[in-house]
């Protein structure tokens, strides 16, 4: 699975998985825009891993997806849509009242990053 080099319109995220799910790839973007409204950025959080994960597609690759790849965007996917139900139910509030969805996105942020390098090296 690869970030579309050519049906892009800010990372090429939604046309790279437009390629790989039978869905055009506006109806992914306006799902990502409402996603995002309604569940107060957390969706927009996923495009952003999503663009660090998904390496750029070139001409010169296939668009053929990794396993690996591919698990990783349904657990991210997974992850959010858990943080977004949990952020309405209140499992991510301290004892003290004061939220920990933020710095949880924050490390899982941070793990996606030192994923990506040790993917690099």
């Amino acid at each position: 699975m690869y970030r579309s080099f050519t049906d892009r319109i800010f990372a090429g995220v939604c046309g790279g998985l437009a390629q790989v799910l039978p869905v055009n790839a506006w109806w992914l973007r306006s799902a990502f825009v409402v996603l995002s409204l309604l569940s107060g950025g957390l969706f927009a959080i996923l495009y952003v891993l999503l663009w660090w994960i998904l390496p750029q597609e070139s001409l010169v690759t296939s668009v053929k997806a990794s396993f690996l790849q591919r698990i990783s965007v349904i657990i991210l996917t997974l992850l959010t849509i858990a943080a977004w139900v949990g952020a309405g139910s209140g499992w991510w509030q301290a004892e003290n009242g004061q939220s920990w969805l933020w710095p949880a996105v924050l490390v899982v942020m941070a793990l996606v990053l030192v994923w990506r390098q040790l993917g690099r090296a």
